[in-house]
């Protein structure tokens, strides 16, 4: 199939979302707030050709940055484990009290959830899911699955228990969407990103939808939870941010670095100001 090459450019006349919210914070410098897509539906056109956003905290403030060139490195594994043809893919690791927990995410190839025992020459398949991450909490130890590809989009939370006579998980939630990046907040939930919601879940398994835009999220990188409470977002082009309200309730605000007022798709590649 040949693809016409789409060529798009435009400025953003203005970025005022809604009224004045009762926890509203300073937008981070170097950015706006963004439009919605009605109101501007070449940007998020833009958008989806656009860079990732890498949200991070430093010393407890966020920072916004780009992932780097090149490809991370895979999870080092100790040197006793000896992975099967169908254990490949990206990588998360855990060591527990008698083994280790090794999750590999491949896509739409597939991946899974194994635990090796302390010697490496014993192990056990735990799940046939994509495993996005693994999390040893205060409450224990948990597995994020899930996969988005094409019309899927599915995604679980898995707590895993270890004991002298077996290993095991058991079913804690279902996220509604894959899992595409998470973190834990300081009172214990997992907070997850998946491509069109923000939902937090606790150590019983009560998820609480936080977000379901009007928007997806542009392909979810990382969450973090800064110290106010407000958590955000990274993805491609934007940063959603959500600000917590007396009732309980988050407002969303969708940002964009300040230099894509202007925008420009060549060669199915968003460019922001001056850049091109």
């Amino acid at each position: 199939m040949l693809l016409a090459i789409v060529v798009i450019s435009a400025a953003v006349p203005s970025f005022g979302q809604s009224s004045p919210y009762p926890n509203e914070r300073d937008v981070p410098k170097g950015w706006v707030t963004a439009p919605s897509s009605k109101a501007n539906p070449s940007l998020w056109e833009c958008a989806g050709y656009g860079g990732s956003q890498i949200v991070s905290l430093e010393e407890g403030s966020l920072r916004i940055g780009k992932p780097p060139d090149e490809e991370p490195e895979q999870v080092p594994l100790p040197q006793q484990l000896k992975l099967s043809k169908e254990m490949h893919g990206s990588r998360s690791l855990l060591r527990t009290a008698d083994g280790w927990l090794v999750g590999f995410d491949a896509g739409e190839f597939g991946g899974g959830l194994w635990w090796f025992n302390n010697e490496g020459d014993e192990n056990q398949k735990l799940l046939s899911e994509n495993v996005h991450a693994i999390y040893h909490t205060r409450d224990g130890v948990f597995a994020l699955v899930g996969l988005a590809h094409l019309s899927l989009n599915s995604g679980q939370i898995y707590q895993f228990t270890e004991t002298a006579e077996e290993v095991r998980v058991t079913h804690l939630a279902d996220l509604g969407g894959s899992p595409e990046a998470s973190t834990v907040d300081s009172d214990g939930r997992f907070v997850v990103a998946t491509p069109r919601s923000v939902v937090a879940v606790d150590y019983a398994g009560n998820l609480r939808e936080l977000y379901r835009p009007g928007e997806d999220l542009t392909y979810p990188t990382s969450v973090v939870v800064d110290a106010n409470g407000d958590i955000f977002a990274g993805m491609r082009f934007f940063v959603l941010r959500l600000v917590p309200g007396n009732s309980g309730d988050y407002r969303p605000q969708w940002l964009m670095e300040k230099e894509c007022q202007s925008f420009k798709i060549v060669k199915r590649i968003c460019t922001c100001g001056d850049k091109y």
